[in-house]
């Protein structure tokens, strides 16, 4: 792999000081000042500017939902975080991304720091809380481990389904300059399903909740509209765009770290889950194993759209 030059080094570092002026230069409104964790990069504004940010946090938090501030890097949270238990670790980095912003031009080696925060600023809490919240509106998980993995593919589509809608939120100026900053994993579309009516809007989600979840089960991506087109018949724009946007979901997650962490965790992640839901008085929710079977699933996704606002 080549080596960055100075100019380049120099370019990243310009570059992420100007988002950082930017976001940092946001309002903030004190109305959420009890929701907001000290230190964690942006909480203020993240929450000033979206209201399904807010909502992601008064939810998480009416669980009992804590967090740790705690060291904590990029792959020991990918690969230790307990996406079952009510608490989440995050780098209390903010004053040392402050202290980098202004004294970025007295360092030797700044790209080395900027590295060195990289490496412990990637985790989205929003991202991480929603995972909590959805364990609570889904009923009990099966048993085997087959259809254990299509049911925790259908709650990860469902929490990325949120991340492109909060993106949508907060719109195509910001969310992309907050997914730079990591505090976010997805940034709004290209697309204006987001400004139609609420039902309308709800739709291209829902088919979005069902293009996700052909990739995550590793349905062909040429076959994925097919599928959706299927499943919604009669909205041919929209399940292009929703498709395409949920084809943008990175291909190292869907085809190499979610099916791993299922394979090595599947069973500890069954009985953490059963703990958490496992007293629903649901039936227990089995994924259809064609996902062009599926139908009722949708009543779920539309729970959660009901409890995040949307």
């Amino acid at each position: 792999m080549a080596k960055k030059s100075s100019s380049q080094k120099n370019s990243q570092i310009q570059y992420f000081l100007e988002d950082l002026r930017f976001l940092s230069g946001l309002p903030v409104s004190k109305k959420y000042q009890r929701l907001t964790l000290d230190e964690y990069p942006l909480d203020g504004q993240l929450l000033t500017a979206s209201s399904l940010y807010q909502q992601s946090r008064k939810l998480y938090l009416s669980l009992g939902g804590e967090f740790t501030p705690k060291v904590c890097s990029t792959m020991r949270s990918l690969s230790a975080q307990d996406l079952f238990k009510d608490e989440i670790e995050f780098t209390p980095s903010w004053s040392e991304i402050l202290w980098f912003q202004d004294h970025s031009h007295e360092l030797v080696d700044p790209e080395k720091e900027l590295e060195a925060l990289g490496r412990f600023n990637e985790i989205s809490l929003y991202h991480e809380q929603n995972h909590r919240v959805i364990w609570r509106l889904l009923p009990k998980a099966p048993k085997e481990q087959s259809d254990f993995c299509r049911y925790l593919n259908f709650a990860e589509s469902l929490v990325v389904t949120l991340d492109l809608a909060l993106g949508d939120q907060l719109g195509r100026k910001t969310s992309p300059i907050f997914e730079d900053m990591k505090v976010i994993y997805r940034s709004g579309g290209q697309d204006t399903w987001h400004k139609k009516p609420k039902a309308v809007y709800r739709q291209y989600l829902l088919a979005i909740v069902c293009a996700t979840y052909c990739i995550l089960e590793w349905v062909n991506s040429e076959d994925v509209l097919k599928v959706v087109d299927y499943v919604f018949p009669g909205q041919k724009k929209m399940n292009k765009d929703a498709t395409k946007r949920s084809l943008e979901i990175s291909e190292l997650f869907t085809r190499i770290t979610n099916p791993q962490w299922q394979e090595r965790y599947w069973k500890e992640a069954q009985a953490k889950l059963k703990k958490v839901n496992g007293k629903s008085e649901e039936d227990t929710l089995y994924m259809v194993e064609d996902p062009l079977d599926m139908e009722a699933e949708f009543y779920f996704a539309h729970r959660v759209f009901d409890y995040f606002g949307l």
